[in-house]
């Protein structure tokens, strides 16, 4: 059972990795992109095996994960958020669901080929919206944090500020 996650941790790994290379990511961070996409595939597997959790919800969760870490190391290592995440994402995109329900489709089989590929398509979604959770919340967190240093500069006196301005030149005596 650990030699299962064990194995599929390390092909996570090497196919975030080879991606990241694909993809022209920076040589020094691509074992910590694969780290993230390699611990991301674990938590999907792990909720799906372990805790029978449904797709979406399992797809969700390991992308909050992954987008979770991606914002940290980005912060840690000075380096765009999406240089981690891209790479990390690929182990979860659910491209053979997408690939069996076209197949499904062209052999006739409408009905299911449109079941599968609609799974796909919403397994999809939960990746979209788990990145993008993750992502607003950090931005909002920086934004705000951003705002109230300009509000202490602005008191303190040592940002440009308005009141700063003198508009009249007459006004300056």
């Amino acid at each position: 059972m650990m030699m299962h996650y064990l194995q599929a941790f390390v092909f996570a790994f090497f196919a975030t990795v080879a991606f990241g290379v694909l993809f022209q990511g920076p040589k020094r961070i691509l074992w910590r992109s694969g780290l993230i996409g390699g611990l991301g595939w674990l938590a999907f597997i792990g909720m799906k095996e372990l805790f029978s959790v449904h797709s979406f919800s399992a797809n969700f969760l390991a992308t909050v994960l992954i987008a979770l870490f991606s914002e940290i190391f980005a912060r840690i290592w000075k380096e765009p958020v999406t240089v981690f995440e891209i790479p990390a994402i690929i182990p979860l995109v659910p491209g053979l669901g997408m690939y069996k329900g076209m197949n499904y489709i062209l052999q006739d089989y409408v009905s299911y080929g449109s079941e599968v590929l609609l799974g796909a398509a919403v397994d999809s979604c939960a990746i979209a919206l788990g990145i993008m959770m993750v992502s607003g919340i950090f931005r909002a967190l920086k934004t705000g944090s951003d705002m109230a240093l300009q509000r202490q500069q602005d008191l303190l006196g040592t940002a440009v500020s308005p009141d700063l301005y003198v508009s009249d030149p007459d006004e300056e005596e």
